[in-house]
């Protein structure tokens, strides 16, 4: 089972460092690209404020530390509905921040970890607003994988994953109904995926209810195909059993 999913969001981005913006932008395009649709950055507030009607941020993350003010000033002038990220170096102005209500405090350089974690909270927000459709049966985010095939996101169900493969910078998610083709890498992909999915290969990626036997070199599926196994991959195999 996939859909279509329906989140087209704009993401402005306030750091007056060069490599605060692009590491940021590296993330939400790498990591949160089936959400964020156009992603804006600028260098200060005063850039922020004269882009805000036009581009429509949906979500705002700022630096806490811009040249002379604080990104949190942001907040004065938008929506109490826009949630603001703050993507700070420094820890201490968390409780600040938080006092303010923002909606996430991220630590840099930034890690996957934190990023998913963010990203968890920031898809049952959009949930709960009722912003994201087309779910079926009660379906959520945390029971798909979203991926970009030809240009439009897809939700792809993890129980309909057979296996993924990697396919230089793209994958390949093999379902018995569909191939799709991610603009993600496999290591991208798999930071997205639960506990029951394993690397089995850098080349593969396999639900566990998959695999009905392995030998010392590959893993035999239940439609029948067999795909390579690594040493490090049958010692991670091992350790589910």
């Amino acid at each position: 089972m996939s859909f279509r999913l329906n989140v087209n969001l704009n993401a402005l981005v306030i750091d007056d460092e060069v490599s605060g913006r692009t590491m940021i932008e590296y993330y939400l395009k790498e990591f949160a690209g089936e959400i964020f649709d156009r992603i804006k950055s600028v260098s200060s507030l005063k850039e922020a404020l004269s882009v805000l009607n036009e581009f429509k941020p949906d979500i705002i993350f700022t630096d806490y530390e811009l040249r002379n003010e604080s990104g949190l000033m942001i907040k004065s002038h938008i929506d109490e509905d826009i949630p603001v990220v703050v993507v700070s170096a420094h820890s201490q102005y968390a409780i600040e921040a938080i006092q303010t209500n923002v909606f996430d405090y991220l630590l840099k350089p930034l890690n996957i970890g934190e990023f998913q974690r963010f990203k968890t909270r920031f898809i049952k927000k959009l949930e709960q607003n009722e912003k994201v459709g087309l779910f079926k049966n009660g379906g959520t985010f945390e029971e798909h994988l979203i991926i970009k095939d030809a240009g439009e996101n897809i939700m792809v169900a993890h129980q309909d994953i057979l296996y993924i493969e990697a396919a230089g910078a793209y994958s390949k998610i093999v379902t018995e109904s569909k191939n799709f083709i991610a603009s993600k890498t496999l290591k991208s992909i798999e930071s997205q995926l639960p506990g029951s999915f394993i690397r089995i290969h850098r080349s593969y990626i396999v639900p566990l209810k998959q695999i009905t036997s392995y030998s010392s070199s590959n893993v035999c599926l239940k439609n029948g195909n067999q795909l390579a196994l690594s040493k490090t991959g049958k010692k991670l195999l091992l350790s589910y059993f």
